[in-house]
């Protein structure tokens, strides 16, 4: 019997992963990235939609009008927004609790900084970049992007 390496298993598992296993929290808010609705930024929820230690996929327009997710996450220390675009082919990431997962080539994500803890086919993490991050605002009650 041959012997698998562990890359060779991971890339196998990841194709294998069950998609009701990557839930996303989808929000209802949609916003457009090419619009922004102030000088704060582009209006992406109201600030009571999030609570600390939670994460919420939101989904919008880009300029282009291609679909975009923003995934974002309230920590102790604030407010983190992420592109939801994996930084090795562009496959849209999934949310599954605290992790962000690539279905294309089982890339790994942290869903409240975008740091890589996994890359794609099982390779070292300093093989992809971290997620793009979105400079956040929140004020009177609403949480802004650009």
């Amino acid at each position: 019997m041959s012997r698998i390496n562990r890359r060779s298993f991971l890339a196998i598992a990841s194709g294998l992963i069950p998609s009701f296993l990557l839930s996303k929290a989808q929000a209802s808010v949609g916003f457009n990235l090419a619009k922004a609705a102030s000088s704060k930024g582009t209006l992406l929820a109201k600030s009571s939609s999030i609570k600390v230690g939670q994460t919420q996929v939101y989904t919008g327009n880009d300029s282009s009008g291609r679909s975009v997710e923003v995934i974002l996450s309230r920590t102790k220390t604030g407010l983190v927004a992420l592109n939801g675009t994996c930084t090795h082919q562009g496959c849209t990431v999934a949310l599954n609790k605290t992790k962000l997962i690539c279905p294309c080539h089982g890339s790994v994500f942290q869903a409240n900084s975008g740091v890589v803890v996994l890359g794609p086919n099982g390779s070292p993490k300093n093989a992809i970049k971290p997620l793009y991050k979105y400079t956040v605002v929140e004020k009177s009650g609403n949480i802004y992007i650009s």
